[in-house]
């Protein structure tokens, strides 16, 4: 095992673009300003949930441990043994962490001590991961979401009193920026960004259970809000994506329905569609794929944490359900996330015993399961 040093530690500046060479527990949400009501979540959520993503080829996954540390998993694509790493120590990391690959790069954010924002990078197959710190204390609130938005990373997380925050570096650089995206009083839940045809598109739960959008094209202000739907239609941190031509976003609506909007970029209105008999509790994932023609993979547990798939073509407005464990033997401990390798959708999500696991679909549409990490490992 290889351990890394703390996030407190002096910062390594990145040198030039993110080169990698080819190889292979509660969120913390401090007290705001505003009065709100939390985002209802699935009841045996006993883990924050894990970050996925593809780097290299393969599938990585990362994890806030049960004693606020940082482990990242990767395993040699078509294979079925996992490598485990400790990014970070413990008494480090507060919140789920989120990933991504920014060129030959994995880079992960996560909230730190004092409600500080930590970032973590790292050249696929070497070591050690380097850290730089993102903001201070008292400016991270949630679980922050990154993505890669042309040349620079874009991390978005909730921010003092209820507002909502945006940090953008360059690749090649240590210099993070600041925006507020939306005041005080505006943000009801861990925000989610994506890149989306040049701009930042970033999500959140606003007041009264509404759900609220915003767009700026990258190296511009101002931010550009949207209502995507109004009072008393969301009830978890929402989900972005871009798609083609196309903004797309899942939630957790009103009666528990796993609601799923999407946009063409820049139009109105926002449309919904509700995959047949879905249901939501918790946070909803969701990742596109390729095709003829693409779609989205949406995932999320219902009420009795089963976990489960649901996918629609472009265009078409007909899901298709996947079961991804037998309900009889299987409940999720956490909510759980998506991504899509070489054509297939892979899953990460804790068990309610404890373990990390991770679940891929074949060629038949059967998913099958691997033990990441056992229970108390991580």
């Amino acid at each position: 095992m290889k351990i890394i040093r703390s996030c407190r530690q002096a910062i390594t500046t990145r040198a030039g673009a993110r080169i990698l060479a080819a190889g292979g527990t509660a969120v913390s949400l401090a007290a705001v300003a505003v009065a709100a009501s939390a985002p209802s979540a699935s009841a045996a959520e006993i883990h924050a949930r894990p970050a996925i993503a593809v780097a290299g080829g393969n599938t990585v996954i990362a994890t806030q441990t049960t004693h606020d540390g940082l482990r990242f998993y990767w395993n040699t694509y078509g294979t079925n043994t996992w490598h485990g790493e400790q990014v970070v120590p413990n008494g480090t990391t507060y919140s789920a962490p989120s990933m991504a690959q920014d060129g030959n790069a994995v880079i992960i954010a996560a909230e730190g001590p004092a409600h500080s924002l930590d970032f973590y990078w790292q050249q696929i197959g070497t070591v050690p991961w380097h850290a730089e710190l993102v903001a201070g204390a008292g400016t991270t609130y949630s679980a922050p979401s990154l993505a890669v938005v042309n040349n620079g990373v874009s991390i978005v997380a909730l921010g003092p009193a209820g507002s909502l925050r945006y940090y953008w570096a360059a690749n090649g650089t240590s210099s993070w920026l600041s925006q507020v995206v939306a005041g005080p009083g505006t943000t009801y839940s861990a925000p989610s960004v994506t890149a989306n045809g040049g701009a930042a598109n970033v999500v959140a739960e606003g007041p009264a259970h509404s759900l609220d959008f915003y767009w700026q094209t990258d190296g511009t202000t101002p931010w550009h809000p949207e209502l995507v739907a109004g009072a008393g239609t969301t009830y978890s941190a929402p989900e972005v994506i871009g798609n083609g031509n196309y903004a797309n976003v899942v939630a957790q609506g009103a009666h528990r329905s796993l609601d799923f909007y999407w946009q063409q970029n820049y139009t109105t209105p926002w449309h919904l569609s509700v995959p047949t008999s879905s249901n939501a509790a918790g946070r909803p994932d969701i990742t596109t794929y390729s095709g003829s023609p693409d779609g989205v993979h949406v995932v999320a547990t219902n009420p009795f944490d089963i976990p489960a798939s649901y996918t629609d073509a472009n265009g078409s407005g007909t899901w298709q359900g996947h079961g991804i464990r037998n309900p009889f033997t299987y409940a999720a401990g956490s909510d759980p996330v998506v991504t899509e390798n070489n054509g297939m959708e892979n899953i990460a999500v804790y068990g309610l015993n404890g373990e990390l696991d991770f679940f891929w679909q074949n060629g038949g549409g059967h998913f099958v399961k691997e033990t990441v990490a056992a229970a108390g490992v991580n």
